[in-house]
């Protein structure tokens, strides 16, 4: 019998709302230009290589590793784990060691803390060059050093789901705008002093619970807004002045099979983007092709693994083009990218129990001659039985522990190394 998990009903979010600031002047209409989703270089390979593996052997560890956990890497490559229902970070040292929480842990008395941060709902964190930022749904932006000590805490920030450090520790994000808008959505910037400054539009009256939601991603000269919903990718230039510079509507065929114009779940989604040499990489989910069920807003998430409710999706994407040079397609859900660090993050149940996050380094090359974790972009995607037998294969290998819980740290971290190592006995807990 499969082994699943029990999860706490999540709802589907229903609407974005942040507070007003300084307004520069409205950005002139901007003319979508239409982009094919279909993948253009026909040498182009993906290539996800393992940089760490965090799970837990069995359910204690579900407040801290679920597929609603958001990754991000600190300055000493310390892991910090979040979750928007578990009030805290779980922190682990680059070589696994569960290191404690900061904040008051859900599942631990307050008596037993020994920080007095207090977090209400995180909705992720970022780390900029000095440091760690936590954008928490009530709390607002809670600005911390590297040992955790509160900065500064700037409450009118609202609700972010997603943010990118662009300079000086400077943050950046993107709110629904009232339509009609250039863009659909405004750029927001927040520096050290609390201080945010916007672009582009008027804020998105009331609560809409269709109101779009967006993930950014860029550096230090441009921000590029992608709707989690739909696929237009904006790009923001930031110098002299941040402005729209293009927008790009692209058609995916996969993507838009599964997109309903209702508020449902699982469906089409863009969950993460990340900038680099490459080009501009998003991370979306589609659902699995045998997982027929649909929930609406609030409804209760499915006790299944993962894996066979929702399907991984990685697009590259050539930034002068718009083109997608390459693209994988897995059977395991990806959450995402790591805040600081050029980390993709994938979920996935073993029929054995517990959950596993995997931190996978994309690489972008040309060519058969790379070793192939993700399939070449101009070849026929793996069969769905290819993907489960390899899913299977891949399961056997890694090693059973004694059930323990989450305050005897039943939470731990394999580097790539580790894992291969440990096949043939049983992983000391």
């Amino acid at each position: 019998m499969s082994h699943v998990i029990r999860r706490n009903a999540v709802p589907l979010i229903a609407g974005l709302w942040f507070a007003p600031g300084p307004c520069a002047a409205p950005l002139r209409a901007q003319q979508p230009t239409p982009v094919s989703g279909e993948v253009s270089c026909a040498e182009c390979v993906i290539t996800l290589d393992t940089v760490a593996t965090l799970g837990t052997w069995d359910d204690s560890g579900i407040p801290v590793i679920t597929p609603f956990s958001r990754v991000a890497v600190d300055h000493g490559g310390r892991f910090l784990i979040t979750h928007l229902t578990y009030p805290a970070i779980s922190v682990f040292s680059p070589a696994g060691e569960f290191l404690g929480i900061v904040g008051r842990g859900a599942d631990r008395p307050r008596e037993d803390e020994d920080r007095t941060i207090e977090f209400a709902a995180i909705a992720h964190v970022n780390v900029g060059p000095r440091f760690i930022h936590v954008f928490d749904f009530r709390m607002g932006r809670m600005l911390l050093n590297r040992e955790f000590e509160v900065v500064r805490t700037d409450g009118s920030v609202g609700q972010v789901l997603s943010s990118v450090v662009v300079d000086a520790d400077r943050v950046a994000f993107a709110v629904p705008a009232a339509e009609p808008a250039a863009v659909g959505h405004r750029l927001h910037i927040l520096d050290l002093a609390g201080r945010t400054t916007y672009f582009g539009g008027e804020p998105a009256p009331g609560r809409d619970p269709q109101g779009q939601r967006f993930v950014v991603a860029g550096d230090d000269r441009t921000v590029w807004v992608v709707r989690q919903q739909t696929n237009r990718l904006v790009r923001w230039d930031l110098e002299p002045v941040p402005g729209v510079t293009r927008v790009l509507d692209r058609s995916v065929e996969a993507f838009e099979r599964h997109n309903p114009p209702t508020e449902t779940w699982p469906r089409s989604l863009n969950v993460g983007s990340m900038l680099d040499e490459s080009g501009l990489w998003i991370a979306w989910q589609t659902p699995d092709p045998e997982w027929t069920e649909r929930i609406g807003p609030g409804g209760q998430i499915p006790e299944a693994p993962w894996q066979t409710v929702l399907d991984g999706w990685l697009d590259v994407i050539d930034p002068a083009t718009g083109r997608t040079l390459a693209r994988y397609h897995g059977d395991d859900a990806l959450l995402g990218f790591a805040n600081g660090a050029q980390y993709v993050v994938s979920y996935h149940e073993p029929d054995s129990g517990g959950a596993y996050i995997h931190l996978l380094r994309p690489r972008l090359s040309r060519g058969q001659s790379a070793r192939c974790t993700a399939h070449a972009a101009s070849s026929p995607l793996p069969s769905r039985a290819a993907n489960r037998a390899a899913s299977r294969r891949y399961n056997t290998a890694i090693p059973h522990a004694a059930p323990t819980t989450i305050s005897r740290s039943s939470t731990h971290l394999r580097t790539a190394a580790q894992n291969a190592a440990s096949t043939a006995g049983r992983w000391k807990s």
